[in-house]
């Protein structure tokens, strides 16, 4: 039986999976927001992370206990309402602001159809399987990038033509124009004169 001697927190909420637990000032003047993230699997519990959450009201944990959510409610708080997300070592992964937020619960996940003995084969040969995987992540982006490639190329090709056929009406637009115009209309140019009258004044020399 592990035991957690700490001076922040005075609520504790253990990860459905074991190894792992939260302890948090929950509506605590004196250790309000404090989150610590300790591992409780060895032979003495090890403090992974500290972190806080201003006015935190509640600790969730996921069905996997790979996740836990530290929220602050309305029913707690009427400001600062919202979530954050955490992993289990206390890095924080994300965050919300919702004014009135009122609950946060997770999806519930029903029971595994993999035997014991499978699901340990599977976490043992999971960096194996980590690399098929991103092998067809990236085969699936390349996938994805030709069919955008080769979609963009369509719309141009598709544009182009448009384009060129319109050019086209238009050529024939100007010839059908010049065929109208039969007659040759000659420019009459009128020549005008304008006058200004300029007042003369005349001064008298200066006599020295």
């Amino acid at each position: 039986k592990a035991v957690v001697s700490t001076q922040s927190g005075h609520y504790g909420r253990g990860s459905p999976l074991g190894q792992y637990c939260v302890l948090a000032g929950l509506n605590n003047i004196s250790f309000d927001g404090v989150l610590e993230f300790w591992d409780i699997g060895g032979d003495a519990p090890t403090l992974m992370n500290e972190a806080s959450h201003f006015m935190v009201t509640n600790i969730t944990w996921d069905p996997t206990g790979r996740y836990v959510c530290s929220s602050n409610t309305y029913g707690g708080h009427s400001v600062e309402n919202g979530y954050n997300m955490w992993n289990f070592q206390g890095s924080k992964v994300f965050e919300a602001s919702l004014e009135g937020f009122i609950q946060f619960q997770w999806r519930p996940r029903p029971p595994s159809l993999l035997k014991e003995i499978h699901t340990k084969e599977i976490k043992k040969n999971m960096k194996s399987y980590t690399r098929d995987f991103e092998i067809k992540d990236k085969l699936s982006q390349s996938k994805a990038s030709k069919e955008l490639i080769e979609k963009r190329r369509a719309v141009y090709d598709e544009f182009m033509t448009y384009r060129r056929k319109k050019e086209k009406d238009l050529e024939v637009l100007k010839l059908q124009y010049s065929e109208l115009r039969t007659e040759v209309v000659d420019e009459e140019y009128v020549e005008e004169t304008v006058e200004f009258f300029m007042k003369e004044e005349v001064e008298p020399a200066s006599k020295e």
